[in-house]
């Protein structure tokens, strides 16, 4: 009877929490930020540590509260997009340019290294590579992403 009991408080609480979570988010936020200007004024924390954990807070309350609410299709689907564009923008990208320019620039026996001797242009040449790279590793994920129709994960609800 105990057990049953416990179950059902620990449903509703469960219920609960999911449904005022934005007020025990504000209430953490609001007792950390307190403290942290407190640490502040008396001397143990420093300015750029309290900034940066008030910024922070922000950005992530702003970030679950997004992903909380996020139900509409279409913006699932823009959102899916601009996470596998970026996705390959830099992984893809920075794979390719690591490789290619680490080949073609950078190693002792590298091509362009051996005929260009100065460094301002190797840099020069280097940076064209980065951003050639970057965009076709963004463009392989747009293919990608399009060939799936911007569908998004299956783990997302959408009610």
């Amino acid at each position: 009877m105990k057990e049953r009991n416990l179950k059902e408080k620990i449903k509703i609480f469960s219920k609960n929490l999911n449904k005022n979570w934005v007020y025990i988010y504000i209430g953490a936020y609001g007792s950390w930020m307190i403290s942290s200007w407190g640490l502040f004024f008396v001397g143990i924390y420093d300015l750029g540590r309290v900034i940066f954990s008030t910024i922070l807070g922000l950005a992530f309350f702003l970030l679950i509260y997004t992903l909380k609410r996020i139900r509409n299709l279409k913006f699932l689907k823009l959102i899916t997009g601009i996470v596998l564009v970026s996705f390959g923008i830099f992984s893809l990208g920075g794979i390719m340019w690591l490789i290619i320019a680490y080949v073609l620039v950078q190693a002792p026996w590298a091509p362009l290294r051996i005929l260009i001797g100065d460094a301002v242009i190797r840099g020069r040449i280097n940076l064209l590579i980065l951003i050639s790279s970057y965009a076709i590793g963004g463009y392989i994920m747009y293919r990608i992403g399009k060939k799936r129709k911007w569908r998004p994960p299956a783990h997302f609800e959408i009610e």
